[in-house]
């Protein structure tokens, strides 16, 4: 019998021990319980759409200054078969704190110990695609690369993508990261052939004299204007002219004899004309040639211009968050890049997860501008130089010698916020503390409004 109970206590008591140790091993899990919530649905980041022919390569440059290069065959239907009608395709891109808090996206990651550590961005995309109202999937021999606007020329980041089934970041090594400019994006145009011009001061004609069967009479009623803008041509033995197919032609100048280094025997030439109407008359069969192409080059060239000018407002939005001195010295002329590829759809962040803020470590409670206590959800903490949030529900860390802010939601719904001065005052770094919040008096529901009330003012 005491053997009996003995094994019983034994049992019990292994049973004990497994719980605990399910908890202990569960406990860093925490991390996976953030889920994709908007505090503000009104105010979530709104992702652009476009329309994809996925027939064809396909560049988009999009107003965050990120640019997406998809090739033909890069979406695959529910069966795994290559989609070839047209693709919706949403994407969006996430800077800085505030768009990630207001977009719900989690920001956690446990490491191979346990520990549960934040997210350091230096850029995060939502990319999602759709055919006839159902889900695609990327192509893996075709797969889209997103060259991702940064704020950041780091090398320590990772790059994660987000399971939305387990609610958790996977990692899968590096990007590549490069500056560009916009002089090297307009350069990725397509080319469209050169125009018709009107003849200039060195522009002249081509013929033979000689020869019968004038191979140059095609060219009898044009002239060439060298692209070099210097004089050009020579009475000579031959004339060759060849065209390049791009608008441009490649006159060859053939001798009779020697003649010396600083006469030029070849130069490029634009087609040009002396007389108006002959003129008129290429020119409009230049554009009904190339209408599309030419109409195409042209929105893409303003979707850049678009870009680099969204482009230039963020990098002084971002500097409210972070005074960077690679920011600071771009000046607008150049931006950096992280490119990857698109392995899957959903969130995808280039992160360096690190320990949460250190030197106050307090217990918080909140009451608002006239004392009383109040209940606050979505809790957050942003320390300024790092794009990072700190979500809290009660133990809040930061550090001391940062500027901090921190913000949460009321039960009605009105932003509540303890702003960078207000942190300067408190004094205490550990044990119970009161937050005092700023409590805006009406609801705030644009990105717009809720930026220039937590960091503008």
């Amino acid at each position: 019998m005491k053997n009996r109970y003995f094994l019983l206590i034994v049992l019990f008591s292994m049973s004990l021990f497994s719980c605990k140790e399910k908890e202990e091993t569960a406990k860093p899990q925490a991390a996976t319980e953030e889920r994709l919530v908007p505090p503000i649905p009104e105010a979530n980041i709104v992702a652009d759409e476009f329309q994809i022919s996925p027939t064809k390569d396909t560049v988009i440059y999009h107003k965050s200054g990120s640019v997406i290069s998809i090739p033909k065959d890069a979406f695959l239907d529910e069966k795994g078969n290559v989609v070839s009608t047209p693709v919706d395709l949403k994407f969006r891109m996430f800077s800085n704190p505030l768009e990630i808090y207001l977009a719900g996206i989690p920001m956690t990651f446990v490491n191979d110990t346990g520990e549960e550590m934040v997210f350091e961005s230096a850029g995060m995309f939502e990319m999602n695609a759709s055919n006839k109202g159902k889900a695609v999937n990327v192509n893996p021999d075709n797969k889209i690369q997103v060259g991702v606007v940064s704020y950041s020329n780091d090398t320590k980041f990772n790059r994660y993508d987000f399971d939305s089934e387990s609610n958790t970041w996977k990692e899968l090594g590096k990007d590549v990261v490069k500056t560009t400019t916009k002089e090297k994006e307009l350069e990725q145009l397509p080319e469209a052939p050169e125009a018709p011009r009107i003849a200039g001061k060195f522009s002249f004609q081509v013929f033979d004299k000689l020869n019968e069967n004038d191979k140059l009479k095609e060219y009898k009623d044009v002239w060439f204007e060298p692209v070099d803008g210097k004089k050009c041509g020579f009475d000579s033995k031959d004339i060759l002219v060849k065209d390049l197919k791009n608008g441009t032609y490649e006159v060859t100048f053939v001798p009779w004899g020697k003649l010396t280094d600083t006469i030029k025997t070849t130069c490029l030439c634009y087609l040009t004309f002396k007389d108006k109407v002959a003129y008129s008359k290429a020119l409009n069969d230049y554009r009904k040639k190339y209408a599309s192409l030419l109409s195409r080059i042209q929105s893409l060239r303003k979707s850049i211009d678009a870009a680099w000018s969204n482009y230039n407002q963020k990098c002084k939005e971002y500097n409210v968050f972070f005074a960077r001195k690679e920011i600071e010295e771009m000046k607008g002329s150049s931006k950096i890049m992280r490119t990857l590829q698109v392995n899957q759809f959903g969130l995808v962040n280039l992160d360096w997860p690190h320990v949460y803020p250190k030197g106050a470590k307090v217990e918080a409670s909140f009451v608002d501008d006239n004392g009383n206590p109040i209940v606050l959800k979505q809790v957050v903490l942003v320390e300024l130089g790092v794009n990072a949030l700190y979500r809290y529900k009660k133990t809040v860390h930061f550090n001391p010698e940062s500027q901090n802010i921190l913000w949460g939601m009321t039960e009605d719904g009105k932003l509540a916020y303890f702003s960078a001065s207000d942190f300067k005052n408190l004094e205490a770094r550990s044990g119970k503390v009161v937050f005092k919040m700023r409590v805006h008096p009406e609801e705030l529901k644009t990105y717009d409004d809720i930026m220039n009330v937590l960091f503008r003012s």
